[in-house]
């Protein structure tokens, strides 16, 4: 921070061997448990327990997120399946201990494999039958049925102590096996967390001794705070863009700042249609609204040119994504689909009609400046093709709220993550109204391939069933992706050895030092 250098110079550069933003896959720095202390403050944008990123400073998962989302190896070393995926033997890391000096054993694995899958959106939960204790190090994981994904869900699976968790999915004793203690915490206003000395990691383990938390939930304000100096860095315990994109330009021209924009790894801003009920029930409006957005206008003006357009649900380089895109800007096609429906525009107003009923949208999204922006541009490039749009911007809980009880016609939405198969689970067969919209379980086909590709382990089967899911979601359009939404790092000139991981939840501070 500007307002003191918390380090020995000479010992920082020392210690340094990575600089700048990096790959998750980069070198590591030698000697980062040297007696140096370095603190990393951190504006945050939520309370520090209620994201999922901040725990990751914390608890390990049972395995790692490699680039394509699949799994590898981290506290589950090694693992085996039979023929037809119904046993799996795991073989685990020996000598781990959590912070608090108790063992990571295999019935903490087994305690963590059984309780978390239905807090974490884990398939693998409605066909499990037994896990077994082989010995200290290794687990046999029985199904009932065939459940090939079931390694790759791995990764979503924290470890936690059996004593730490409540009966409702909530950690109530912050003690992992991670890369931090959580030393002190004030509800929606800070959290200290202190590096674990006994961290078992020692090829990651961080030369950042101290993290200060700082939660700022006003993004303009996040903005001044990493301006002003106040915090080391914005966007790091976040797996979304966490300031406006207007912001951007002016933050790159600050010579006391690094701004770094992740190029490989994210999601894709997606738009919820009431698919379910409403104006939005009709597929050809469905069609139109998503043809008659210029994504290309949309990003290179409102967005300042930094988010990349595109009409995909996932990232190209993402396991089991769509192989082209589909839903591409068309004005012309976008006006004829609702020619399609019988909508004309009989009086010459600009909107087109039906029965005497105008085409009118209820369009809800949450506040923030890019979601306003967003909203405002989406509203007039949807006047263009005929539709009227009643836009919303509502607060954090009353998006919630709205969307739960299915009152909008369009919305901003949850985007699908790099794990499809695990959406799938959560939202991707669903046809019910949730705290994002409406999920895309348009009809019985989706829950039928969704069940296909969670139970082969066979990733030429599985693709050949996603290319079927591709389809119907490009067909039925239950959702309408804009573009790829970058996360975007802002830190002092002096916090080097910051990087994107390909699991945009996970936050990883091993190479990072403070010059």
């Amino acid at each position: 921070m500007k307002k003191g250098i918390r380090a020995l110079a000479l010992l920082v550069i020392v210690a340094v061997l990575v600089t700048g933003f990096t790959g998750c896959t980069g070198a590591k720095a030698d000697d980062k448990a040297s007696a140096v202390e370095q603190t990393l403050v951190v504006g945050g944008a939520k309370d520090f327990k209620n994201g999922s990123e901040p725990k990751t400073l914390i608890f390990d998962s049972l395995m790692d997120s490699l680039e394509d989302m699949s799994s590898g190896p981290r506290l589950v070393t090694e693992w085996q399946n039979n023929g037809d995926f119904t046993e799996f033997t795991l073989k685990l890391k020996e000598g781990v201990t959590f912070s608090n000096g108790e063992k990571f054993t295999a019935e903490v694995a087994k305690f963590n494999i059984e309780y978390w899958p239905v807090y974490r959106d884990c398939g693998y939960i409605k066909k499990i039958k037994n896990v077994d204790i082989v010995d200290d190090k290794t687990l046999k994981v029985n199904f009932t049925e065939s459940y090939g994904n079931f390694i790759d869900e791995l990764s979503k699976i924290w470890v936690t102590l059996p004593t730490a968790v409540d009966a409702k999915g909530n950690i109530t004793d912050w003690i992992g096996t991670g890369p931090y203690v959580l030393q002190d915490y004030q509800a929606d206003m800070s959290a200290t967390l202190i590096r674990n000395e006994t961290y078992w990691r020692t090829d990651k383990m961080p030369g950042i001794t101290k993290i200060d938390y700082k939660v700022i939930t006003d993004e303009n304000s996040r903005v001044m705070a990493v301006k002003s100096g106040d915090v080391d860095v914005i966007g790091l315990t976040e797996h979304y863009t966490v300031l406006p994109f207007a912001d951007v330009p002016d933050l790159q021209a600050n010579k006391d700042l690094n701004v770094s924009v992740c190029e490989d790894y994210g999601t894709i801003t997606t738009y919820s249609l009431n698919w379910a009920k409403g104006v939005c029930s009709d597929p050809n409006v469905r069609k139109a609204i998503a043809l008659g957005i210029d994504r290309d206008m949309l990003t290179s003006t409102v967005l300042y040119g930094i988010p990349v357009p595109t009409s995909r649900y996932v990232l190209a380089s993402y396991k089991f994504s769509q192989k082209d895109e589909v839903l591409k800007y068309d004005l012309t096609k976008a006006k004829a689909a609702l020619e399609v429906s019988g909508y004309k525009d009989s009086d010459g107003d600009g909107i087109v009609e039906k029965d005497g009923q105008k085409l009118s949208l209820k369009m809800v999204v949450s506040d923030s400046q890019v979601n306003r922006s967003v909203g405002v541009f989406l509203q007039d490039a949807l006047k263009k093709i005929g539709i009227a749009v009643d836009l919303q911007v509502l607060d954090a809980t009353t998006t919630k709220t709205t969307l739960k009880a299915g009152d909008f016609d369009m919305s901003t939405s949850h985007p699908w993550t790099g794990t499809v198969v695990s959406y799938l689970y959560w939202r991707g067969n669903s046809s019910a109204y949730d705290d994002y919209g409406i999920g895309y379980g348009v009809n019985e086909e989706m829950n039928t391939l969704t069940e296909a590709v969670s139970v082969t382990g066979d990733d030429k089967v599985r693709e050949a069933e996603f290319d079927k899911i591709w389809k119907i979601q490009n067909d039925s359009i239950a959702g309408v992706p804009l573009y790829f939404s970058q996360r975007i790092f802002v830190s002092q000139k002096n916090i080097e050895g910051l990087k994107f991981c390909p699991n945009t939840s996970e936050v990883d501070l091993s190479d990072v030092v403070i010059k």
